[in-house]
């Protein structure tokens, strides 16, 4: 038994590792971590209300955006769910980190129009030339 332990013991020393630090590329499918383009998020909060390990906070007044990736896990059904397809899944894995710490993004809010903006109204009651040619031929038929 001590023999063996010992063959052992040198093959260990003159052979390489048995498993490499990090995987040299990705696979296929594999899921490293999320991304979000604020400029395209609406601040809806579908993505917090679905993340089952609720790791997203999103705040529509404020325009912010907030994700804990130590909760994180990564299962992808933020990315699935959001209307804009402002988050996206990369595959690269996030750098190792001895602190917990948010990753929290500052935007701006979408405008929406007010009931008494008129630039909708005017659009509406404007109409191409074309339009009025085939109105008064539909009016001239009938």
């Amino acid at each position: 038994m001590v023999l063996k332990m010992g063959i052992r013991l040198f093959k260990n020393l003159f052979t390489g590792p048995a498993t490499r630090l990090k995987m040299r590329e990705p696979f296929e499918k594999q899921r490293g971590h999320i991304d979000i383009d604020i400029e395209k998020c609406i601040f809806c909060g579908r993505c917090s209300r679905e993340c089952p390990s609720g790791c997203i906070k999103v705040d529509r007044k404020a325009a912010t955006w907030e994700l804990n990736p130590f909760e994180c896990i990564i299962c992808g059904v933020c990315v699935d769910v959001c209307p804009t397809k402002a988050l996206s899944m990369l595959k690269e894995f996030r750098d190792p980190s001895d602190k917990k710490s948010l990753k929290g993004y500052k935007g701006t809010p979408p405008t929406r129009p007010t009931k008494g903006s008129n630039s909708d109204d005017a659009e509406k009651s404007v109409k191409s030339p074309e339009k009025k040619a085939s109105d008064s031929k539909k009016n001239e038929v009938a």
